[in-house]
């Protein structure tokens, strides 16, 4: 029975299942250690945490070089098996070194960050996030590579082995009383353990290789996206900053549970995303490939608007039932966040245009763009309306970056989207997110919700929204 199903789902499918699966293993993991970690630590522990991770975050961007896209672009450009080694080979040693030259420093200069900060972090809590950081492409670029072999079951693994480990390893740490440095110690190594292994598995395949002019034309695509990881993290990191300055540790740790369970939207889409990253631009050369690439973008986001209303719906009740009534103030914001968070991945799914050239400096302009915007939002309004502020420009910015990308990539690659369809489900997801908040916290609301989400579900399939096999593109015949 098994193998006669498999027989029947397509490739791109059956791989977004295996992702699909290990999402869903860290999101299940994540979700149960939520309130794990919540317990364990006070709300000014917790915001002291999501400030130590925006530090990862930023840190990550400038280390990662943006080399994963660079992969993407180049080794998989290549129909020789010895080129596309060649490439892989060139991008896992700048990988490394971009490592080894961050871990140093970051180990030397954390005492000089720690004495220019108001913030109330120690020198071993920033050197245990700097040498985690220090290991992003020993760990990002050799999954990447199992994704475009399509080594599915590989990353799986890779991925899902260090997720459990992780997770006892931090209430291993957190029973012991060792708070934000047992997390961050646990981080450290689960994550060192994976970089070794899966790092290997990478070199014993394609080696090492450094060519000047290569390594030259990879670093001009790739530090564009590094510029355009900095200008995102405006919006994805320095709200918590601005938060922890104009008002309390308390405040951030309300925002960081609300964006938290916000971020359930982008994990639910990566299966797909795990999929066509990598493929994109092989299926752009195929026969009738500007079609097909239309057509498999029409899906993600209408996989995207689907996720994001049943987060909207669900958020709020796990933040009621799983975390202790100092956390629930985080109710009134993560429908919003799930809203931004939905924009946010159209934007990503709209922009392939941005990255067929030579160059992605189109990218930078856009992500410049939005960032200015959403930071004038933040700055301006942040000490009046505090948390919402930071709310109301997330959306704001991810919007504008949706329809800048949108724009900017139709004139590079115009790519025939049924527009009335694609403007139809936005609208209605928009519509049902925003309705959401007005389902009481209780078992008649809860049942109201599943019951709704059934009816749209059964709605949709019955006016064809959801079909993976009627191409969405338009024809001329």
């Amino acid at each position: 029975m098994l193998t006669k199903i498999n027989a029947l789902l397509p490739t791109a499918i059956k791989q977004s299942i295996v992702y699909g699966l290990s999402i869903a293993l860290m999101k299940s993991v994540s979700l149960i250690m939520l309130p794990i970690t919540a317990f364990y630590l006070r709300p000014m522990e917790f915001g002291q945490l999501e400030l130590l991770t925006s530090i990862g975050i930023v840190c990550s961007i400038l280390v990662g070089l943006g080399l994963e896209n660079t992969l993407f672009r180049f080794a998989g450009n290549h129909k020789n098996i010895n080129d596309m080694h060649h490439s892989a080979a060139c991008i896992i040693t700048l990988a490394l070194g971009s490592g080894a030259i961050a871990g140093i420093v970051g180990w030397i200069f954390a005492p000089w960050v720690i004495a220019n900060i108001s913030i109330d972090i120690s020198v071993v809590q920033l050197r245990l996030v700097f040498i985690v950081i220090a290991l992003e492409g020993a760990i990002a670029i050799p999954l990447a590579w199992f994704r475009m072999q399509e080594r599915v079951l590989t990353f799986f693994l890779a991925t899902g082995l260090r997720t459990i480990s992780q997770a006892i390893l931090i209430v291993m740490l957190l029973k012991m009383q060792y708070g934000v440095n047992g997390v961050l110690s646990a981080c450290l190594i689960a994550a060192s353990v994976q970089a070794l292994i899966i790092s290997l598995m990478m070199l014993k395949e394609v080696g090492m290789a450094f060519t000047l002019k290569q390594c030259g034309q990879m670093l001009r695509y790739s530090l564009p996206i590094v510029g355009s990881g900095f200008i995102a993290f405006s919006l994805a990191g320095f709200d918590r900053w601005l938060l922890a300055a104009k008002s309390t540790l308390t405040d951030v740790a309300i925002y960081g549970i609300a964006a938290k369970f916000a971020l359930a939207t982008v994990l639910l889409v990566q299966p797909f995303g795990m999929w066509w990253l990598p493929k994109r631009f092989t299926i752009l050369k195929q026969k009738l490939g500007i079609a097909k690439a239309a057509h498999y973008i029409m899906i993600g986001i209408m996989v995207v608007m689907a996720i994001a209303v049943v987060v909207a719906f669900i958020a709020p009740f796990l933040i009621h039932w799983l975390l202790a009534p100092q956390y629930h103030l985080a109710i009134q914001y993560v429908l919003w966040l799930v809203l931004a968070m939905a924009f946010k991945e159209v934007a990503e799914l709209v922009n392939i245009g941005c990255y067929c050239g030579e160059s992605t400096y189109q990218q930078l302009v856009v992500n410049l763009i939005s960032a200015l915007v959403g930071l004038s939002i933040m700055w301006m309004s942040i000490e009046n309306w505090g948390i919402w502020a930071v709310v109301v420009a997330l959306n704001v910015a991810y919007l504008i970056k949706a329809i800048l990308f949108y724009l900017a990539s139709q004139r590079n690659l115009p790519l025939p989207y049924n527009g009335l369809k694609l403007v139809s489900v936005i609208s209605c997801a928009v519509v049902l997110i925003v309705l959401s908040q007005y389902i009481p916290m209780n078992i008649a609301g809860w049942l109201t919700s599943v019951f709704a989400l059934l009816g749209l579900l059964i709605a949709a399939i019955k006016a064809n929204l959801l079909s993976l096999t009627k191409p969405f593109y338009q024809t001329n015949d």
